[in-house]
């Protein structure tokens, strides 16, 4: 089973969520509903909800309106980080297409990501389950947390292999799991099942981010949606150039330094860099670190009982297209 084949399998559902995030995003101040349009058509594969709705089947609910509004109430805080991710980053491309920040300009990211945000808090008002609700804010309150400590260890190469995986679980990990624990709550699954898609949840939201920072130094351009090496000029010290620094003599460390502190590093510098990771086999080295998460993640799955079992596929099917996509853009390249 591939990531198309969950996707044929769940397209009713899916469609029932788009129509869920449409709906829900209306409002009669016009900014609103435009960037919001904007944001969502801009080609996310809508993974987090499509956690909750397979981890929902598994545990023995089928994908009802309750479960299609909470895939709904995830993808707007997902969406919501992202405003104001672009916003700290001053990005001005995703997925292809100008960020709205870059076209509206940094208030208005900010504030429409505000309401995205009190718009998703209100949905789960309506239904009022104290463990939905706690288990969300809790993930949130995570993911804000490694937005803080990623931005106040900007541009900074003294940091340890262990935080920079504390930021990837806190920014990237916390809200897949989230997606996946969801499903759990909402089909009353025993505890044993909510801790199995949890631990799944976080591991794979790890070998998630592991690979997109792999793909963000060799990954192919059209698969990424930006330009190969943003994260470098902009200045983030992400785990393949973490490695590198730490691999290197003192001569090189001072070039990766100096490149990090400049906030106009050319593709001429990138490329020297990128060379340097290839030689220390840095990339490879992120890339096997994502597998080690994504085999633990899926022996979690297939060691837990579930009522549907056969949902346990959809979830690895998932979890294996997330280092498809290294292999995807390597084709291309």
């Amino acid at each position: 089973m591939d990531f198309n084949a969950v996707t044929r399998r769940f397209k009713e559902e899916l469609v029932r969520v788009e129509e869920s995030i449409r709906k829900n995003y209306e409002s009669d101040v016009p900014l609103i509903p435009g960037i919001s349009s904007y944001l969502m058509s801009g080609g996310g594969k809508r993974v987090r909800p499509l956690l909750t709705l397979i981890s929902s089947n598994l545990c023995g609910r089928e994908a009802d309106d309750l479960v299609v509004k909470h895939g709904c109430v995830i993808e707007y805080i997902h969406s919501a980080t992202l405003l104001h991710d672009d916003v700290v980053d001053e990005t001005t491309i995703r997925r292809g297409n100008e960020t709205v920040n870059s076209k509206w300009g940094s208030d208005a990211s900010i504030l429409v990501g505000d309401f995205l945000i009190s718009r998703a808090i209100l949905m789960l008002a309506e239904d009022c389950n104290p463990r939905i609700i706690r288990a969300i804010a809790e993930a949130t309150k995570i993911l804000v947390e490694g937005g803080i400590l990623e931005y106040t260890h900007a541009r900074k190469l003294e940091i340890s292999k262990k935080h920079c995986l504390d930021v990837i679980y806190r920014k990237t990990a916390s809200i897949i799991s989230v997606s996946c624990q969801m499903g759990a709550l909402l089909a009353d699954a025993s505890e044993e099942q909510e801790q199995a898609l949890v631990s799944f949840g976080n591991d794979f939201g790890m070998a998630f981010q592991l690979v997109d920072d792999a793909m963000d130094y060799d990954g192919d351009e059209d698969l990424l949606g930006k330009p190969p090496g943003t994260d470098f000029k902009e200045g983030h010290v992400t785990f393949p150039l973490l490695h590198l620094y730490q691999n290197s003599d003192r001569a090189m460390q001072n070039k990766i330094e100096s490149f990090i502190q400049d906030e106009n590093v050319s593709q001429k510098d990138f490329e020297f860099i990128l060379d340097n990771l290839r030689e220390t086999k840095s990339v490879e080295y992120t890339l096997n670190l994502a597998r080690e998460y994504l085999d633990r993640a899926k022996n979690t799955l297939r060691q837990g009982s579930f009522q549907s079992p056969e949902y346990v596929d959809y979830l690895i099917a998932i979890a294996d297209h997330t280092v498809d996509r290294y292999t995807a853009a390597k084709t291309c390249s």
